[in-house]
């Protein structure tokens, strides 16, 4: 699980009758990959974006590593950190997700109601995790690549228009 993961592409996700979604076949491979072969997804909050994240377990162990590492540099520099306080920042919004073998997960409630996520999610790999965004912030989002924003425009346009799902 040290393996270095990253994570591309994008895809949307329309929630099924019972208001799951689904993982994008190829970040479902990488996040089930990052966690040892099982069908675990983290997921939490961006602290910068308007997005929920996801990843698997390799992601959460490093972001454990890179607070240790930055306690060490600051303690050898004779810097204050707190590091507990940063710890709460980063592992204590996670909340665990099983999928099954179709990549169909229920978000978690609070993460669902933080991004007003209903019916319909835009995953988005950037590297070492996945931004989840409910579409229309993602399009309001003006710090995105205009191409990416521009894709999410149409494919709302299109569901409008009777043409998506």
């Amino acid at each position: 699980m040290s393996e270095l993961i990253l994570y591309t592409g994008n895809a949307f996700s329309v929630a099924d009758g019972k208001g799951r979604f689904v993982l994008p076949l190829e970040m479902r491979r990488q996040v089930k990959l990052s966690s040892g072969g099982e069908n675990r997804l983290y997921m939490s909050v961006h602290i910068e974006n308007g997005c929920a994240t996801g990843f698997g377990e390799s992601h959460r162990r490093f972001l454990f590593a890179e607070v240790e590492e930055i306690a060490r540099e600051a303690r050898a520099q004779g810097r204050d950190y707190n590091a507990d306080l940063e710890l709460e920042r980063r592992l204590g919004t996670i909340e665990e997700v099983n999928f099954d073998e179709g990549g169909r997960f229920a978000m978690h409630p609070d993460i669902k109601e933080e991004y007003g996520i209903s019916d319909a999610v835009f995953f988005y790999g950037v590297g070492r995790y996945i931004q989840i965004w409910k579409p229309e912030s993602l399009v309001d989002s003006k710090d995105r690549p205009e191409l990416i924003r521009n894709k999410v425009r149409r494919w709302l346009d299109q569901r409008e228009a009777g043409g998506g799902k």
